[in-house]
């Protein structure tokens, strides 16, 4: 770390000291203020994504499309994510956080827009494609907003509840699914999620600060008075001068993927995509292959409900936890849980009860496996590349996550039970957990730069 001098009485920190400072102080109003955006584009995010797969059965019906063709469109909003995540979220590492997840939004609504209106399966893909943009990015900057405006006692919960914003989302977007499908056609499932990120827009223009890090690391020209501004926000004293160009670290890819922190990234990776290939499997295609058992589509989107409701209590209850017993540990019983979870909703027979325990155990196992991978990400990498770092390992699971559906359509297609497909798929997730458990875990530069074993990181 770089320690800076200068006149007497001068206050000069660099991103360091900034950090130490904000993970010892308390959480006020604009730092709690951030972290509750994150929640509410994290929600926005998960109505955004399931949004097609609460209207696939309806769609299904409208146009007399088989499984293999509704793969393509389940996974098209999935390719725009992978590419939001590695092509646009790194761009925050260059003009800031708060810009970038404003672009994103728009792209979310204008693409939630124009599928309410898209008249054949080609153009309600093409716009899926084009709202998974703005979704990819935000999901990759929430993670770099959470981590950078919470203390280090609320950290762990922070990114909990953030990553909990998704399955909130879906459970009232399966509400509001199910009600909107019984009183109007599956377009209005999209223009609602148009009307939201309408309504939060303006939201984040408000009261969503820049990245303090971000503003340090930049060191451009009249950024002093803006750094101010949010150090102020963030109850933290003001600074007199910006840091010596020599003192700012190198950012985006070019951190993430230098020297040691290779490996690191490449693991982290890696148990993402495994995870997404699972998750994404279930997310996708939960309400159609419910549907497929003779329940209406209505019912359906109740029973995929149901798995988001209970993915907020299992995300939430490992953040509460993750402190006295060690994230990681948490993390890999979720992920592995998620396998055998996965695995029996194939074997669930056709009673409603039954279909709403076993959605309700993949839900529980599914999202907080991904409250913990939010956790991970953010350990893995400092603040002034964890966009960029963010952004490949959720835009590599993306590419999963998108082929995940496709897949599964084909097995179906090709005549494949239920059964095998949730057990395959069920298999990678328990494969994750695995390598999780058995691999070595590189801390990015904040809160720690020593290098730690899985035990001691949970320690």
């Amino acid at each position: 770390m770089v320690h800076l001098s200068g006149p007497a009485g001068a206050n000069l920190i660099d991103a360091d000291q900034v950090r130490r400072r904000l993970d010892e102080a308390p959480m006020n109003s604009g730092r709690l203020a951030a972290v509750t955006l994150a929640v509410l584009i994290s929600a926005l995010d998960g109505y955004d994504v399931l949004s097609v797969t609460f209207a696939a059965p309806a769609i299904a019906q409208d146009w007399k499309v088989g499984k293999e063709a509704l793969g393509v469109l389940l996974s098209s909003g999935l390719m725009g994510m992978a590419a939001g995540s590695l092509l646009l979220a790194p761009i925050a590492d260059f003009i800031g956080r708060r810009r970038l997840v404003l672009l994103s939004l728009v792209l979310m609504a204008v693409g939630m827009l124009l599928s309410s209106r898209a008249g054949s399966l080609g153009e309600l893909a093409g716009w899926r494609v084009l709202t998974g943009v703005g979704i990819g990015a935000c999901v990759a900057l929430i993670v770099s907003i959470t981590s950078e405006f919470s203390n280090a006692r609320w950290r762990a919960f922070a990114l909990s509840a953030v990553a909990m914003g998704y399955p909130a989302g879906g459970v009232l977007g399966g509400l509001l699914a199910a009600w909107l499908l019984g009183v109007a056609t599956w377009h209005a499932v999209f223009f609602a999620g148009f009307v939201v990120a309408l309504v939060l827009l303006p939201a984040v223009a408000l009261w969503l600060p820049e990245s303090p890090s971000f503003l340090l690391a930049r060191g451009r020209p009249g950024a002093l008075p803006r750094i101010n501004r949010v150090l102020k926000r963030c109850g933290q004293p003001a600074m007199d001068a910006m840091p010596p160009a020599s003192a700012r670290a190198r950012s985006g890819y070019a951190a993430v993927f230098s020297g040691a922190k290779v490996a690191n990234t490449m693991r982290v990776m890696l148990v993402n995509l495994l995870l997404a290939f699972s998750s994404y499997y279930v997310l996708s295609w939960m309400p159609q292959l419910v549907a497929d058992l003779g329940f209406a589509p209505s019912t359906a989107s109740l029973v995929s409900s149901s798995a988001s409701l209970a993915g907020i209590a299992g995300g939430l209850l490992l953040g509460a936890f993750a402190r006295r017993l060690g994230p990681n540990r948490l993390t890999v019983t979720a992920i592995i849980g998620l396998g055998f979870a996965t695995a029996y909703f194939g074997y669930a027979p056709a009673i409603l009860g039954v279909q709403v325990a076993s959605a309700a155990a993949c839900g529980f196992f599914l999202f907080s496996s991904a409250a913990g991978m939010y956790g991970v990400v953010a350990r893995a990498f400092p603040d002034d590349a964890r966009a960029s770092g963010s952004g490949f390992v959720f835009g590599i699971g993306r590419i999963g996550s998108a082929i995940a559906p496709l897949l599964a359509g084909w097995m179906f297609a090709s005549g494949l039970g239920r059964d095998t497909a949730s057990a395959a798929f069920g298999a990678c997730a328990v494969v994750a957990g695995l390598v999780l458990l058995t691999g070595r875990t590189q801390p990015g530069e904040a809160p720690s730069a020593a290098r730690t074993t899985f035990a001691a990181d949970d320690a």
